[in-house]
């Protein structure tokens, strides 16, 4: 099952249009219910872009896991960057 697998599927979306880095790597990928869970509270993608740019500017590391206020992960991906999930999209 590969990363182009689950961007098909909807598995995963493509984060990659909104800029995003943590420690020097994009964070190119969310899980498709987080990001369906996220989109409706935003007006658009420059709000997301922005709201997601501050949770991670709170991001910490616990128990060998970048976590993101509140309650999210951050994950290294096969495609050089992180993605965004919650722990049980793990």
């Amino acid at each position: 099952y590969t990363d182009a697998d689950a961007l098909a599927d909807g598995m995963l979306v493509d984060l990659s249009p909104f800029g995003l880095h943590f420690r020097g790597r994009p964070v190119n990928r969310i899980t498709g219910g987080l990001w369906a869970d996220l989109q409706p509270f935003a007006d658009g993608p420059p709000d997301l872009a922005r709201t997601l740019r501050t949770k991670l500017r709170y991001a910490y590391y616990k128990g060998d896991i970048w976590q993101v206020p509140p309650g999210l992960w951050l994950i290294a991906n096969e495609v050089g960057g992180w993605t965004l999930m919650r722990p049980e999209d793990h």
